[in-house]
């Protein structure tokens, strides 16, 4: 398995599962006869093609089957979402590291060759996930199918998983540090979480392009981060939020999916885009929050009963959330799409960041 960034050519997904089943017999120990059905692409996946399908296969005259799922490399942009190994190797550790369920994962192969460009296999799950569009605010079976409750048990649930992760601490994901695991010698922090993903977002998206509100809030967050000695560290998800969430049947948490962009700095980065992203997927979409989804207050009073400490700093994290937000809408991740006027870019971002600079007495 390679580290380095492949240039992917996408093939079908007909023509991916014929070049997939001879590679995957070769390497299933005694297989013979291997098969693919119910292959099932969904619509989403901006670093990979997702693809997934059933294999059976025969070994000592006995049939055997397994769901798995494909993520195949794409062609992407952004070059923080360039190599598909990335979210292996954090998956990898996360299993490695801690209890949170994260999917199993199988092979691996970095000859872009075989399908097109370099991918990786792990098991499917069997479970549900709260849709994003349609947004579950509005419809869908989180919405329908259950009480308040049970939303709540569920969110609740989500957090506990994603608290699983965050437990594991910083070290056994030394490797996402920009210089190396060996040039890590400190906790991240949210400084160097502003730093090095971003600011290295911001500066691939802008192209030089001003963007002053965003640029007085990365400098204004970077000198004014919490006292070192009032963070924590771990790994941030950078995408913790329902709809990257499986829940089975009694809505415990099935798994946690989708670590394109993981990287380090304290548990609050996640907590406070887990909470942002309930205004996105209600108030943004034009949908009253559902029943059952903590409030504000409600939520990071459970944050700091679950993670067993005061998270005073609360605000400056929702601050990051809004900026991440406003920042991965200046270009588009796949296909170099840009955004060329600064006000076009979500006012439900750059209202809540303006507010919080506002307030600090930093923007006009």
């Amino acid at each position: 398995m390679s580290d380095g960034v492949e240039h992917s050519v996408e093939v079908s997904t007909e023509q991916a599962m014929a070049r997939l089943r001879p590679w995957l017999q070769d390497r299933t120990a005694g297989a013979s006869d291997l098969r693919i059905g119910q292959v099932i692409e969904p619509s989403q996946g901006l670093s990979s093609k997702t693809i997934l399908f059933e294999a059976s296969w025969v070994t000592d005259a006995q049939t055997h089957s397994r769901g798995l799922v494909a993520r195949i490399g794409r062609q992407t942009a952004c070059p923080l979402l360039g190599d598909i190994f990335h979210q292996y190797r954090v998956m990898a550790a996360i299993r490695a590291a801690s209890a949170a369920p994260v999917p199993t994962l199988v092979l691996a192969e970095s000859d872009a060759a075989v399908l097109g460009a370099p991918f990786f296999l792990m098991d499917q799950v069997k479970g549900r996930v709260p849709g994003d569009f349609p947004s579950y605010h509005q419809q869908g079976w989180f919405a329908e199918a259950l009480s308040p409750a049970q939303r709540e048990l569920a969110w609740w649930n989500g957090v506990k998983a994603m608290a699983q992760v965050h437990r594991a601490g910083w070290q056994p994901f030394g490797f996402l540090a920009p210089h190396g695991a060996a040039a890590l010698t400190e906790p991240p922090t949210a400084g160097d979480y502003l730093e090095h993903f971003i600011a290295a977002w911001f500066t691939w998206a802008a192209e030089g392009q001003s963007y002053p509100l965003l640029e007085a809030a990365i400098r204004h967050l970077s000198e004014t981060q919490p006292a070192s000695e009032d963070q924590q560290a771990g790994l941030v998800w950078n995408d913790a939020r329902m709809g990257n969430t499986m829940f089975g049947p009694d809505l415990q948490v099935a798994a946690l999916f989708d670590f394109e962009v993981a990287s380090l700095g304290p548990p609050e980065i996640d907590l406070a885009w887990w909470l942002y992203a309930e205004d996105i997927f209600s108030l943004q979409f034009g949908h009253p929050r559902l029943a059952g989804i903590p409030s504000r207050a409600e939520a990071i009073r459970g944050f700091e009963q679950l993670y067993g400490r005061a998270m005073p700093h609360f605000e400056y994290f929702e601050a990051i959330a809004a900026l991440k937000h406003a920042v991965i809408s200046i270009r588009d991740y796949r296909n170099s799409k840009k955004i060329k006027k600064p006000d076009a870019l979500p006012n439900f971002a750059t209202g809540r960041l303006a507010a919080y600079l506002q307030a600090q007495g930093v923007w006009p």
